[in-house]
């Protein structure tokens, strides 16, 4: 059996890439060895998914951003969380959630959700939460049927990696020169996911 590589980023995307794969090929089992069976998924399992990030319901997020940032939002003292992070959300759907804080120090809320709304369809996604102050991690995209947006089934182009030092420029320029993040830079070595965090 020869070796296919997959171009998937997004773990739905994987399962569904996946799931089409193992349907077209036969297994032939190895003797003397551990064996590894993989049950395909049923085409049903994928089916209803057509754009990602996938949608979150915004009214349990808003309530969980809500909580996070405690008395910023809610205006009163209570229980707050000064460590938390949203899934992997659609621009739209950050910059929603990005709005309910005005304002958190340097951090103003109306401004960044502008500025995240302008990223649509050239990112993969934006998780928006608080490591003490505000933070956003934003998902850069490998490969173009990565970004944002309807599902594509076929393997997009490859974004150079000039394409991606120009979008993370641009993103500093944005959210350091513009916007007044603290700190800016990649989540981890070698990942396409940047880190903005504000004081």
């Amino acid at each position: 059996m020869g070796h296919t590589q997959l171009r998937i980023a997004t773990p739905i995307a994987l399962l569904i890439a996946l799931s089409q794969q193992l349907h077209a090929q036969t297994h032939t089992p190895r003797a003397g060895g551990p064996e590894i069976v993989i049950t395909p998924l049923p085409q049903a399992a994928t089916a209803g998914i057509t754009h990602l990030p996938l949608e979150v319901d915004i009214d349990l997020a808003t309530q969980f951003v809500k909580i996070g940032f405690g008395p910023v939002v809610l205006g009163q003292k209570g229980f707050q969380s000064t460590q938390f992070r949203t899934p992997r959300l659609s621009t739209r759907q950050a910059a929603q959630l990005i709005r309910l804080v005005p304002e958190y120090g340097g951090f103003k809320g109306e401004a960044v959700a502008a500025a995240v709304e302008r990223m649509a369809g050239r990112v993969s996604g934006v998780e928006f939460g608080r490591e003490g102050s505000p933070v956003l991690y934003v998902d850069l995209p490998y490969w173009t049927h990565q970004r944002e947006g309807p599902v594509i089934q076929s393997s997009g182009v490859r974004i150079s990696d000039d394409d991606h030092l120009r979008m993370v420029e641009e993103l500093r320029r944005v959210f350091v020169a513009e916007l007044g993040a603290r700190e800016f830079g990649p989540d981890r070595t070698g990942s396409r996911t940047l880190r903005i965090w504000w004081r």
